[in-house]
């Protein structure tokens, strides 16, 4: 449709505008402010927070329909009118532990799901007295659970780390240890492994070769230090006393080593009976180390070997007044009126806790 035209003169010269109509403008207008405000809901979309007051975290499971129910709870953190509360549902999430933060974006936080982006875990790996507690342990804080531990731990060759089936759990350093909650069995024994040599360094390694031990005899003989006495400061001289019965070929005799071979950690007795128990981690009866560590020892029981100290004593007993820590002799004679004294302190106990 040809526009009409009006004219004007100016400098001898012919002008010509064309004249729009009034609902085209209108429609422009119109047309502008429309993109305008899609493209300010779009950047909103990018913008909307998250519905949290604090951290929150989240765990998405192994079992794909577990995730589905994760799922509708982090869709509620997200408000109604925002593209990726709804697009959440068809997202397939991969399992992990997310913290999601107040200052997150609701696009941040279903980014960050959508690709897997975890938060990484801290946790710090206590003593553990067995294969179970340790598979229990694990079992709570990571993704796979106690069973899938411990069948992993009868199956690992733990002759490719310088272990045994008996040795093995030495490569488990109590630590600080900073990982993925979905992080697979296998890889968080290399984790453990990496650890294990970054600790054993040649100057500990040669600390150990100057006692005549090997990095693993000294895990062993720092487990039962470990379960000896509670009191840290005190260890190194009991470190000692066993250091000392080696070298003159006598027996350890360790209490702590009599009930790993029962089973029963909560006696509070080794009786003669006990003693006759048939087990290579009975002490009493056989010479030198056991052939395992009695549960994980602390890095401060290990360095409690490495750095014993010095002394001419080759028995301990606990102290009567219940404070947890010993009292050291040369002789037999001297031990057995300490350990007289102590017996019956524990007997009144006994006979109280009836």
């Amino acid at each position: 449709m040809a526009h009409r035209q009006r004219t004007s003169k100016r400098g001898g010269r012919r002008r010509i505008f064309p004249r729009y109509p009034l609902q085209s403008i209108r429609f422009r207008r119109i047309a502008a402010i429309g993109l305008l405000f899609l493209i300010t809901v779009a950047a909103m979309q990018f913008a909307v927070r998250v519905r949290l007051s604090a951290a929150t975290a989240y765990r998405f499971p192994l079992d794909p329909i577990q995730r589905e129910k994760v799922q509708d709870d982090i869709r509620q953190i997200f408000p109604p009118y925002v593209v990726w509360r709804w697009i959440l549902p068809f997202t397939a999430v991969k399992a992990g532990y997310y913290e999601i933060k107040p200052t997150e974006t609701c696009f941040e936080v279903w980014n960050r799901l959508r690709k897997g982006i975890q938060t990484p875990i801290r946790f710090y790996l206590r003593p553990q007295r067995t294969p179970r507690d340790l598979a229990v342990f694990l079992g709570r804080i990571l993704v796979h659970d106690s069973s899938t531990w411990l069948k992993t731990f009868s199956q690992v060759p733990w002759e490719n780390y310088g272990l045994n089936s008996q040795t093995w759990m030495l490569l488990f350093l109590p630590d600080v240890y900073e990982t993925y909650w979905t992080i697979s069995p296998l890889r968080l024994i290399e984790r453990m492994k990496e650890n294990y040599d970054r600790f054993w360094n040649e100057e500990r390694r040669k600390k150990a070769e100057s006692l005549g031990l090997t990095p693993v005899e000294v895990g062993i003989l720092a487990s039962i230090v470990e379960h000896e006495s509670y009191r840290v400061s005190e260890r190194p001289l009991i470190a000692g006393v066993y250091l000392n019965r080696l070298r003159l070929g006598m027996p350890l005799q360790a209490d702590p080593t009599i009930i790993y071979a029962i089973g029963d950690f909560s006696i509070n007795r080794v009786t003669h009976k006990m003693l006759e128990i048939d087990s290579p981690y009975n002490t009493y009866k056989r010479r030198g180390l056991p052939p395992g560590p009695i549960g994980m020892p602390s890095i401060e029981s290990i360095e409690a070997v490495l750095h014993y100290t010095p002394s001419p004593y080759l028995y301990f007993c606990a102290r009567p007044d219940g404070s947890g820590y010993h009292d050291f002799s040369e002789t037999y004679e001297q031990h057995l009126i300490k350990a007289r004294s102590y017996q019956k302190a524990l007997n009144r106990w006994l006979a109280q806790k009836r």
